[in-house]
């Protein structure tokens, strides 16, 4: 996580609050394809194989929060 940079921690966060690419970019007023390209980068840097992975961590992480 630390490895993250603001956006993407923005985005996974929003990921993990179950919300789409399309509403996170018109939440962060980025484009869709920016989404996807923070999207990418996150996977690499979590080690996640595909975006189920990452969706699902991002998940974990937003319960843990919320306990």
């Amino acid at each position: 996580m630390d490895s993250l940079t603001n956006r993407e921690f923005q985005v996974f966060r929003y990921l993990g609050e179950g919300l789409t690419t399309r509403e996170i970019a018109g939440l962060l007023t980025i484009s869709i394809k920016t989404v996807e390209t923070h999207r990418e980068n996150m996977k690499n840097k979590l080690s996640c194989e595909n975006s189920s992975q990452l969706i699902l961590r991002a998940s974990d992480w937003a319960r843990e929060q919320g306990k």
